[in-house]
């Protein structure tokens, strides 16, 4: 027995996926349903089906008063006129017994120099489920990094407070290991407060973030560079800069990722004279943004490490820091829809990258 030839094969495919599948005309009349487009009405129970063969497909969702249906007119609108190639669309299709999420896609294509509409709708209820369920887990640990944030800190000022007013009071009679013990304790009370207000800024980044506009580079650049002027004239850093481009984004949230990347190099410059450059590379509808030092550097292995909360790589007596900057940097990034990675050799330096959409992709 010979094997069929693969295109004879695409019709028996097509008809037995659970994929509810059509073919519309350059018009938009229905001229094939497979089996799932079908059987879809009576697994919904309704009994009869408008979009049946013969039929205007982009007639009879017009025709309904939903903003999804609405919505969905208008998109295949847009395919049947040639506007756009490609139509995505994601519509609850609720029945008294379950709740269901379903993804339209269409797209034209010819045929013998005749164009046509090819039109799926897939069942996405569980993807959907689920993506919902952790955007409400996400949602729930945000809330509760805050309140915890929130609520530690007035317990740590008090322990501050009173461990300074115990050495102010009783300092001629206190000892020098004495003293040395209350110091430990204050700056670790600090560090921790420190660390709560990172955390704090890393819970908020998702609820409390600014909506996305035009955000001109340079000028983050230049507003990070005055904050950081006294640093940069203690350490004699230079900083080079490449003309910088305008990207899409959040224009303070933004600042705060140049400026912890900044600090990041400035922080592990070493012994030689700190060098830092800035450069951008655009790559289709995006930026590449890169930040490179002549820094310590990192061993590659621990590349993604750096970017985790509260992983250093470095005890708080050899370098300060929270151990939240670059872990901040990374959840700024992939607000934006973005990547940040690091490219590293100990003791030569590292280049920090990160992507950010570009304002006329």
């Amino acid at each position: 027995m010979n094997a069929r030839e693969p295109e004879t094969l695409i019709p028996a495919a097509v008809e037995t996926l659970p994929i509810n599948f059509a073919i519309l005309d350059g018009e938009g009349t229905i001229l094939y349903t497979n089996r799932a487009w079908q059987k879809f009405g009576e697994a919904n129970d309704i009994d009869t089906r408008p979009d049946t063969l013969g039929t205007n497909y982009l007639t009879i969702t017009k025709q309904a008063e939903t903003e999804t249906a609405q919505a969905a007119a208008a998109g295949l609108s847009e395919i049947l006129s040639g506007e756009r190639e490609l139509f995505e669309f994601e519509y609850p299709c609720h029945s008294p017994e379950k709740q269901r999420w379903f993804l339209m896609r269409a797209a034209s294509f010819t045929n013998d120099d005749q164009r046509y509409v090819a039109v799926a709708h897939f069942d996405i209820t569980d993807r959907y489920t689920y993506q919902r369920q952790l955007e409400e887990s996400n949602e729930r640990l945000q809330q509760f990094a805050y309140v915890a944030s929130h609520d530690l800190h007035e317990p740590l000022r008090m322990v501050t407070s009173y461990l300074q007013l115990l050495e102010r009071q009783y300092s001629d009679e206190l000892d020098d290991d004495a003293e040395e013990f209350i110091e430990f304790a204050v700056d670790g009370a600090e560090r921790m407060e420190a660390m709560i207000d990172g955390l704090l800024t890393y819970s908020r980044v998702e609820t409390q973030g600014n909506s996305f506009d035009s955000v001109d580079i340079e000028a983050v650049l230049d507003d990070v560079l005055t904050d950081l002027g006294i640093r940069i004239e203690e350490t004699g850093v230079e900083i080079t800069a490449e003309p910088l481009p305008t990207v899409t984004g959040d224009a303070s949230q933004l600042r705060q990722l140049f400026q912890n990347l900044l600090d990041n190099a400035l922080q592990y410059s070493g012994e030689q004279d700190p060098r830092v450059s800035i450069s951008a590379t655009r790559d289709g509808d995006e930026w590449i943004i890169s930040i490179t030092d002549n820094g310590i550097g990192i061993d590659q292995e621990d590349a993604d490490r750096v970017f985790e909360v509260f992983q250093r790589l470095h005890t708080h007596e050899e370098y300060e820091g929270t151990g939240i900057g670059l872990a901040l940097c990374r959840r700024v990034v992939e607000r934006h829809g973005g990547e940040i990675w690091v490219d590293s050799e100990p003791e030569k330096g590292s280049t920090f990258s990160f992507t950010l959409p570009a304002t006329d992709p």
